[in-house]
């Protein structure tokens, strides 16, 4: 098999939307895989005026990503991502990563199966089964059971005219009453 084959296997494997498997290394002395993914489309939606730019200022890594393991391997993400520039408005941005877990080195799906496993067991049995330091996959649970409680934030229906009145409104779930 060629590079360009495993590669595909490698990103149909790892499932991680809107990204491809462009490195893969085995780590044999430490049981893991250390895989390099990038976006497969290099386009951001800039935040401040929501139109696409194409426009790469530069390009970051998140290194050292923990997802699930892979067999008797772990797996270790380096994720590469373009930092934006908006032609349209000027800012600089970075397009968010939707299966990376705010403030943690690891994947959302990763952090699910330990919450399932401390669910039945315990913080220091998660730990040990995926080779993660206890007080670091405390912080990690913790925080992620907050993000899975918090509900869905709905985008107001239209731009906010006057203050009060249309926050009213919309809690009541009328529409605007000031033109």
């Amino acid at each position: 098999m060629n590079g360009e084959t495993i590669s595909s296997i490698w990103t149909d494997i790892l499932q991680l939307p809107g990204f491809a498997v462009v490195h893969l290394e085995e780590d044999r002395l430490h049981q893991r895989y250390l895989v390099t993914v990038v976006p497969q489309h290099s386009i951001g939606v800039c935040p401040q005026c929501q139109r696409a730019s194409e426009t790469i200022k530069q390009r970051r890594s998140r290194d050292r990503i923990l997802d699930l393991p892979i067999g008797s391997h772990a797996v270790e993400l380096t994720v590469r991502v373009g930092q934006f520039e908006c032609p349209h408005c000027g800012p600089c941005f970075t397009p968010p990563i939707p299966f990376l877990a705010e403030g943690s080195h690891a994947t959302e799906r990763l952090l699910g199966r330990a919450a399932e496993l401390i669910r039945h067991s315990d913080v220091a049995n998660a730990a040990r089964f995926f080779g993660i330091p206890e007080k670091t996959l405390e912080g990690w649970y913790y925080a992620f059971i907050e993000r899975q409680q918090q509900p869905a934030t709905e985008a107001p229906s239209g731009p906010i005219r006057r203050i009060g009145i249309d926050e009213l409104s919309l809690k009541k779930g009328t529409g605007s009453s000031s033109p």
